[in-house]
């Protein structure tokens, strides 16, 4: 025969003379080598009966027979390191002790060294130490996440204060813009005082070109005779048109340089704002890395979260399903511990005491195991609590992402305003120094214009001048021969 079936075999001894020698033998095999042998009397120690007792050891099987080596014993039955012998019955799970037969009833219970109670006692201090373990690693992410975000604060303000370097440095070149932009407001406004001078002597010659127009043409009579002179004050006008061109050229010249001197300013003016360009690129190329860097930090610090939360949750479903395998197994061991008082009370109707006791220490087990239940309830629920403190602290640290986020959207929003602000003052720098430009070849045109009207007024007031002189001296010759043809014709 083979090893005996595990679990608790009870037979009754009633075949004895005396009704205090009634007794039920309980013999239980845990495993593959441990047992015990328990023996129940019908009526206690005082009214008759015999002492009870109980023993453990180890069995070994030999020839159909159950040999127990007894190293637990009782006060009295077995003594330690004695030999109990079995017969175990090769047809049927059963035993026969003392000339006694044993069935087979149940399963057998868990070793008095795994007691459930020791044993949920040792699982809540191993639970406790795990959640000690785990609260101590959320600590730890915890503290890593505020040094993180106070270096992430720290380079925040570091960044803020680069951009309000920046933006100072806009300002001012902002400024120096605005000064510029208003001297030469200034300048232009006097420009235009100038032109409206110019203007108003351009009338004051046209009003006197009128009236030495008129002059002339009362005068047309007494030019008539000196066409010569006319054709040599002809060829003089010719050599000052001559000089006029030659002074044109120059002028032309002197307007050519000029325009490459503020040709070589503009483009001057161009590459320093190109500069500026770039170095306001190569800083906003570092601040996109630098935020890509902090975006992958934080992106890495969130999956470690997720995955340190979905362990807790897996670690806390197995803990649910370990207590709720706990929970079978005690309602199992509840249910054989009742079926089998059930059985003792229909067999030992007189031990009702015994009975009432064990009843009340199996409510009092009973009600053990429901404080141990709702301790573990209790546990869930906590380790529940800190779950949803690790979802508000995700939450959080979310929200603080999204505000980071939208902090940099409206940096960008920001710098993108900047840009289009220097951008529509370049343009109006620009349009400006067109403005200037036009305005200066205005101003040069009309000074030419200007000049050129001053000779040739002072040319022809002078020769007015000196045909007047002449008429003049004319006139008294003339008068003498009219006088002495008169005289002669009297």
């Amino acid at each position: 025969m083979g090893e005996p079936k595990w679990g608790v075999y009870v037979g009754k001894a009633r075949d004895v003379t005396c009704p205090g020698d009634n007794v039920t033998y309980e013999f239980v095999v845990y495993d593959g080598h441990r047992c015990s042998l328990e023996c129940i009397p019908e009526k206690s120690f005082f009214c008759g009966g015999q002492p009870p007792w109980k023993c453990e050891g180890n069995y070994e099987v030999e020839d159909g027979e159950i040999e127990m080596e007894v190293t637990k014993p009782d006060v009295v039955g077995p003594r330690r390191d004695s030999d109990v012998k079995l017969e175990a019955s090769e047809s049927k799970p059963e035993v026969t002790f003392r000339q006694t037969r044993l069935s087979w009833v149940g399963s057998p219970p868990p070793l008095p060294s795994q007691d459930p109670a020791k044993l949920k006692k040792a699982q809540l201090l191993k639970e406790e130490e795990e959640a000690a373990r785990r609260k101590s690693e959320l600590d730890a992410v915890r503290e890593e996440l505020e040094r993180e975000k106070a270096q992430q604060e720290e380079l925040a303000q570091k960044e803020k204060a680069e951009l309000e370097l920046l933006r100072s440095e806009l300002r001012r070149q902002r400024e120096a813009q605005e000064a510029e932009a208003a001297q030469r407001r200034a300048e232009l406004e006097k420009q235009k005082e100038e032109l409206r001078a110019i203007e108003e002597e351009k009338a004051r010659l046209a009003k006197l070109r009128e009236e030495e127009q008129q002059s002339q043409q009362q005068q047309e009579l007494e030019a008539q005779k000196v066409l010569e002179e006319v054709r040599q004050q002809r060829e003089a006008l010719k050599a000052l048109e001559e000089e006029r061109q030659e002074l044109a050229k120059r002028e032309a010249g002197e307007q050519q340089r000029r325009k490459e001197e503020q040709e070589k300013e503009a483009t001057r003016m161009a590459a320093e704002a190109e500069q500026h360009k770039e170095e306001i690129q190569r800083r906003r190329s570092e601040l996109q890395t630098l935020e890509a860097a902090r975006d992958e930090v934080l992106a890495k610090k969130m999956e470690e979260e997720q995955r340190f939360t979905s362990e807790l949750q897996r670690w806390a479903e197995q803990q649910q399903e370990e207590l709720r395998k706990h929970r079978e197994e005690l309602r199992a061991l509840e249910a054989e511990r009742e079926e089998v008082l059930q059985k003792k009370l229909e067999e030992q109707q007189r031990l009702r005491e015994a009975q009432e006791q064990e009843a009340q220490q199996a409510a009092a087990e009973r009600v053990k195991r429901q404080e141990e239940a709702l301790k573990q309830e209790e546990e869930i629920h906590r380790k529940r609590r800190e779950l949803e403190e690790l979802e508000a602290e995700r939450e959080a640290a979310r929200r603080l992402r999204e505000e980071e986020e939208h902090r940099r959207e409206l940096e960008k929003a920001r710098q993108a305003a900047d840009e289009e602000e220097r951008a529509r003052l370049a343009k109006a720098i620009e349009e400006q120094q067109k403005e200037i430009e036009k305005r200066n070849s205005e101003l040069k045109a009309l000074d030419t214009l200007h000049e050129e009207a001053a000779q040739r007024s002072q040319s022809f007031q002078e020769e007015q001048r000196a045909e007047v002189a002449r008429v003049e001296e004319e006139r008294p010759a003339a008068l003498g021969d009219w006088s002495f043809w008169i005289s002669g014709i009297l």
